[in-house]
């Protein structure tokens, strides 16, 4: 199967590499807007601190950079490019289950490539960063944040693959708004993800990253799980 996978994933990068060059544009103009805000956390300065907008910065784009930008993104909702492709795969011997896995292990590459990129940027570019953490308690902070990445990804190749375009748009709008809801939530009871995370990291806790990893690997196994089950129901497939 995993060959298949790595077939599927390979064939899908080559023909959408350009939407990689989109990416790295998303990722810069990321890296800088969340740099300027946690500068003005790690120094305290009134004008720029704003742990609520850096959360929902963390929350809404991180999942983004295991996507590449390419034209089937930008035309799924007005020509439901996800189920033609899935429907074009129908008529091909690959599985279900290989498809899932192309496309999961094709995610969980960029994402890591982007992963490395981003948080290595921050730390380059932040020497109040650098200050507070070490390299060590540093890569606990980055890996909290992969388990996050890692999950809601996953929750948005599960949309991608599993509901047409005009419902996976809608379903996109929800997800963020659920994503403000919690952010709001956090903000107004005096909290942000974005300190709990730091705080852990400086406090060493490879208990929390583990905790989120592992978390997200038994999100990403169970949204597999049901993607298979919903993309077999769909009916292109019978």
């Amino acid at each position: 199967m995993w060959q298949d996978a790595w077939r599927i994933a390979k064939y899908e990068f080559r023909i959408s590499w350009r939407g990689y060059l989109i990416t790295l544009l998303l990722l810069a103009y990321t890296s800088f807007f969340t740099s300027v805000m946690l500068y003005g956390h790690l120094v305290n300065d009134e004008e720029f601190r704003m742990e609520w907008n850096i959360d929902l910065g963390y929350f809404c784009m991180l999942p983004l950079f295991g996507f590449l930008m390419n034209q089937t993104m930008f035309r799924y909702r007005k020509e439901d490019t996800y189920s033609r492709k899935l429907a074009e795969w129908h008529t091909m011997p690959i599985g279900v289950s290989q498809i899932i896995a192309g496309r999961m292990l094709l995610l969980i590459l960029v994402l890591l490539v982007n992963w490395i990129l981003f948080f290595g940027i921050q730390y380059a570019v932040l020497e109040e960063l650098r200050a507070r953490l070490d390299p060590a308690e540093f890569v606990i902070y980055a890996l909290i944040w992969l388990g996050y990445s890692l999950f809601a990804a996953a929750v948005f190749v599960y949309l991608e693959l599993g509901f047409p375009g005009r419902v996976y748009f809608f379903l996109c709008f929800v997800y963020v708004s659920v994503i403000a809801l919690i952010t709001l939530t956090l903000a107004l009871s005096g909290r942000s993800a974005i300190v709990m995370s730091l705080a852990a990291a400086a406090d060493r806790s490879w208990e929390t990253a583990a905790l989120s990893l592992a978390a997200a690997a038994v999100g990403v196994a169970g949204l597999v799980a049901l993607l298979h089950r919903r993309i077999s129901r769909r009916s292109f497939w019978t």
